[in-house]
């Protein structure tokens, strides 16, 4: 399926640029090499580069949609963000928005590494949005109102008190989300916030659930080519559909189950 590329605007969720496994896997590892050829094509592309929270005044009615825009994202706070990416980044002359876990930040590995606020402050310093991508990455949708003001607000407060700058978007662990966790995310001071969908986003998006793309190790320029010329994606669509619904009851089920199985000293403190 084709759109024209004047109404669909591409967003693009990496993960990690290198050639480490993360969480087990090197689907979400793009290498050093592609992510290179990815964004100099982006760059030739004539594409405008926004990142989220300019997108979101856009879609707010508050700042005209500029030409041919894309949206860099970066989920989970993996260093070679501020070590590879921001290199080939400030080479293209392009932005990004990155999404940190805001309890990992600075912390021993475990097993993943994270950025320090160092470098958190240089990305910051070179353009790029720092955003939360929650306390803990838990599953947001199955949890408790107050686990949500924690994985919400509390993650704000922890980065804009590292970073001493203000934390305006948000970005849902593993794109789930529903309306009690929009709801918390919105009553925590965010401004905009990001899904997946694996779809493109559009003028008519959801400022609080922006559709994205997942970029995988083997999406390759030719990928990236598809996706910056609205082609064989769908153009992001309003609400929820029925399978997202019924995978959420069952994931709360799944965790009913298992929180009430857990013994008495593993129980949440809070």
């Amino acid at each position: 399926m084709n759109h024209s590329p004047k109404t669909v605007v591409p967003v693009l969720c990496y993960h990690s640029v290198g050639d480490e496994r993360r969480d087990n896997t090197l689907r979400w590892s793009v290498s050093r090499g592609d992510f290179d050829e990815q964004m100099a094509l982006v760059r030739e592309r004539g594409r405008t580069p926004m990142t989220v929270s300019g997108y979101a005044a856009v879609l707010r009615g508050l700042a005209p949609l500029p030409p041919r825009p894309v949206l860099i994202t970066f989920d989970d706070g993996f260093p070679d963000l501020a070590e590879t990416a921001l290199p080939v980044l400030r080479r293209h002359q392009l932005t990004a928005t990155a999404y940190v876990i805001a309890a990992r930040v600075g912390v021993v590995p475990s097993p993943d590494p994270s950025l320090d606020w160092d470098q958190l402050r240089e990305l910051h310093s070179h353009g790029v949005e720092i955003g939360s991508h929650s306390r803990s990455h838990r599953a947001l949708d199955c949890l408790r109102q107050t686990e949500l003001h924690q994985e919400a607000a509390g993650s704000r407060q922890v980065l804009e008190d590292g970073m001493g700058t203000s934390v305006r978007s948000f970005a849902y662990p593993y794109g789930y989300h529903s309306r009690a966790v929009r709801t918390a995310v919105r009553a925590a001071g965010y401004s905009s916030a990001c899904g997946v969908k694996n779809a493109l986003s559009h003028p008519n998006d959801d400022v609080f659930a922006i559709a994205r793309v997942l970029i995988e190790r083997d999406t390759g320029v030719a990928g990236i080519g598809a996706l910056l010329d609205g082609t064989g994606w769908p153009l992001a669509w309003g609400g929820e559909r029925l399978r997202t619904r019924g995978w959420r009851a069952y994931r709360r089920a799944r965790h009913l189950v298992v929180h009430r199985a857990r013994p008495w000293p593993s129980q949440p403190t809070s």
